[in-house]
């Protein structure tokens, strides 16, 4: 997931005044809302966890969004990263870095948002053995090897790590935390609002299953409970002192399964959703729901991949070729999803972050005869065998990957079958497929390097990246340089030159990029579209009758 210093031009509704930070950006809250409101959304997956540092995926980011604050905040409408929690994040050589951090600051328990709350939460989150989903965003820090210690192939701990924090922190005064690197690296401050950068209350880590479910946060709004699998709700929490809070009372979180949301939304019953495919058509037909529809550029890229860690035909680079080529992306989204995708063709989403341009992908454009002829140099596909597409149960892409497997089928005449399970993501980390399958991401920060590193890099020659088995030590080396170029523009053109090196290899096919958009209901205005998530900006919400 990431974030960058370039415009992004949105279709936003109009954003009244309120917090930010002093030079107007930011997303503070509005003026027009009912103290007394409640807001009423959905949660669309099975959330685990509301632990920053275990916390990956979109709902759990859009929770944790308004019950904590992080160092930086991104402006909604350029993706540029503004200090919030820290007062000034500056270093001499990209390498040492020193952050001062707001004062009188607190958590929702009274406990001090300081130095050390950050230092515990990211010692915590680096320390390997607590495994913590965004573990490796501490990589970088100095010390981060020493705490991981080694596991053999069934991931039995084979090596105990030798420390249990990282070196490279050390807090200064209560105020003042320095960061020392690995190395050099431009866009780390740019890092510093991601979610498992948040800090922690020493309560928290006191009881560490206790804060998963009931986090103590030093955001606006405070979770009073949460029913796992049924709700969530959070009360504003009145001490909040920061400058970015709503003016509504309360959040509603209803957990459904897919789209079994959009009846609830009809019914007046939720305050945003979207349709199904099935219903796509009759919602944009509505002259009354299109009065409430709001669209705007997205950053969520959706791809197929390759268990390139198995044998099978996909290790041939003319097979994915074939495959790319194969799918007609356009009429799967004239067919389907009209307006709420558009055809990929790179690997870094165009004009959402820096170095994000189209067209880096050669062979992500239809052509039946070019696919056939790819085929045929492959070697084609085994007689009498299904090809097995794996992905998640979501009702939207279960239908997009049929239509995905319908055009290899049609184009190729490689027979297939959906696998959906409840539990991809294990599997995908377990090296479970047998065939490619579908994946997502969205960037954490503004830079195009989150969409490169965090995906495909592993350092592991032998066994390449957990996901894809996919390693290129050119690769790699293309990466190292944009993190030593000595600022963040020679960086992103550095990361440039990574993404041509990717599409050279083609491990993986780009397909979708998601625009956001979203119906919503007769009780909210002032609604700004996340540019990476496509969720509402919560705290520029204003909120009526609810």
């Amino acid at each position: 997931m990431a974030a960058a210093a370039t415009a992004v031009t949105l279709v936003l509704a109009s954003c009244s005044g309120g917090g930010g930070n002093d030079d107007g950006n930011g997303d503070g809250g509005g003026g027009g809302s009912d103290a007394d409101a409640t807001l009423h959304l959905s949660l669309s997956q099975d959330v685990e966890t509301l632990l920053p540092m275990d916390s990956n995926v979109g709902d759990n980011i859009s929770v944790l969004d308004v019950v904590y604050d992080g160092l930086v905040r991104y402006d909604p409408k350029t993706t540029e990263p503004y200090n919030y929690v820290a007062e000034s994040i500056e270093s001499d050589d990209n390498t040492v870095w020193t952050i001062k951090i707001k004062p009188d600051l607190k958590f929702q328990n009274g406990e001090a948002v300081d130095a050390d709350a950050f230092a515990r939460a990211w010692n915590y989150a680096a320390y390997g053995p607590n495994a913590m989903a965004n573990n490796y965003f501490f990589e970088r820090i100095a010390g981060y090897d020493d705490m991981q210690g080694e596991t053999d192939d069934d991931g039995n701990v084979t090596t105990e790590p030798t420390a249990d924090t990282l070196s490279g922190l050390k807090v200064v005064d209560p105020q003042t935390l320095e960061v020392t690197l690995t190395g050099p690296f431009a866009g780390f401050s740019t890092m510093l609002g991601y979610t498992g950068f948040f800090p922690i209350a020493q309560a928290c880590l006191d009881d560490i299953d206790a804060c998963a479910v009931q986090p103590i946060g030093n955001g606006p709004f405070q979770v009073e409970k949460w029913d796992q699998g049924v709700n969530l709700t959070a009360k504003r929490w009145d001490d909040y002192t920061l400058e970015e809070t709503p003016k509504y009372g309360a959040i509603e979180w209803t957990e459904y399964t897919g789209e079994d949301n959009w009846p609830d939304f009809q019914a007046g019953n939720l305050d945003f959703a979207t349709p199904p495919p099935a219903e796509t058509a009759a919602a944009a037909n509505d002259p009354d729901l299109q009065e409430r529809y709001i669209e705007g550029p997205g950053a969520a890229l959706t791809y197929l991949g390759f268990p390139l860690y198995k044998d099978g035909p996909w290790k041939d680079i003319e097979f994915r070729k074939a495959i790319s080529m194969a799918i007609d992306r356009q009429g799967i989204i004239d067919a389907l999803l009209p307006g709420q995708r558009i055809p990929a063709d790179s690997w870094v989403v165009p004009d959402v972050v820096p170095g994000g341009t189209g067209g880096t992908c050669e062979w992500c454009t239809f052509d039946a005869d070019a696919a056939k002829e790819a085929l045929a140099k492959a070697g084609g596909w085994p007689d009498g065998e299904k090809m097995t597409i794996h992905l998640g149960q979501d009702e939207t892409e279960q239908a997009l990957f049929k239509a995905v497997g319908d055009s290899i089928q049609e184009t190729l005449g490689i027979p297939y079958e959906l696998d959906p399970t409840e539990d991809y993501f294990a599997r995908r980390s377990a090296r479970d497929f047998s065939g490619p399958f579908r994946a997502n991401w969205f960037p954490d920060y503004p830079l195009n390097e989150n969409y490169l590193a965090p995906v495909y890099a592993s350092g592991d020659a032998k066994n390449g990246n957990t996901e894809f088995g996919y390693y290129s030590a050119d690769f790699e080396a293309a990466v190292k340089a944009g993190d030593e170029a000595a600022n963040l523009d020679d960086a992103v053109a550095k990361y440039q030159e990574a993404e041509k090196i990717l599409a050279a290899d083609f491990p993986t096919v780009p397909l979708f990029v998601a625009q956001n958009t979203t119906y919503y209901s007769e009780n909210v205005s002032n609604v700004v579209l996340d540019p990476f998530s496509g969720e509402p900006k919560l705290r520029l919400l204003e909120v009526t009758n609810g």
